[in-house]
């Protein structure tokens, strides 16, 4: 009988033990889901308003050029309200935040940050022809350029809102959103 003793509490310890340990992994395990959840939710809402914020920067530069190609004031007065209104710090890190952030923790939103660094190309390419017209007084030329430049405008406000768009699916993923029915 002292045996069976034995055995009922050693069992009985070892289920305690056991169930102890049992819940304190599931815990851990629990709680560092919940903060990488978190923390991964934080670096998207970054990287969102990074790309916010880098879209508006270049949306702002591009309406300088609007009042050069209608030959509204020159390209001297444009570049000084390029510089006056660029001159202030992004608050959420621009176009080097979203690289790190996309490289480091969100891989599956890259082709949409390739397009942006595309359209930006493609509008970098029309403002430094609209450049060269300027400095070759072609003032027919820069003119003709306002087609092609709000073309190049449009194309990257299209890749960068579709980036943010990216950005928003990737982050409902990570921490778990469930995705509307389309």
């Amino acid at each position: 009988m002292a045996d069976n003793t034995i055995v009922t509490v050693s069992l009985g310890l070892v289920t305690i033990l056991a169930s102890g340990l049992t819940s304190s992994w599931v815990t851990h395990r629990l709680n560092k889901n919940h903060n990488q959840t978190i923390f991964l939710r934080e670096k998207a809402e970054t990287l969102y308003l990074a790309a916010d914020e880098y879209g508006s920067s270049v949306a702002g530069m591009a309406v300088s050029y609007l009042p050069l190609l209608e030959g509204r004031y020159d390209y001297n007065t444009m570049l000084d309200q390029q510089i006056s209104s660029g001159s202030k710090k992004p608050e959420n890190g621009g176009a080097k935040t979203m690289t790190m952030i996309v490289d480091i923790y969100f891989p599956t939103v890259r082709p949409a940050l390739e397009n942006v660094w595309e359209a930006r190309a493609a509008f970098n390419k029309v403002t430094g022809a609209i450049k060269a017209a300027w400095q070759e007084a072609e003032f027919d030329g820069v003119r003709l350029l306002e087609g092609p430049f709000r073309s190049a405008a449009l194309d990257f406000n299209k890749a960068i809102n579709e980036l943010k768009r990216e950005i928003v699916e990737a982050a409902r993923i990570q921490s778990g959103v469930k995705q509307p029915e389309v």
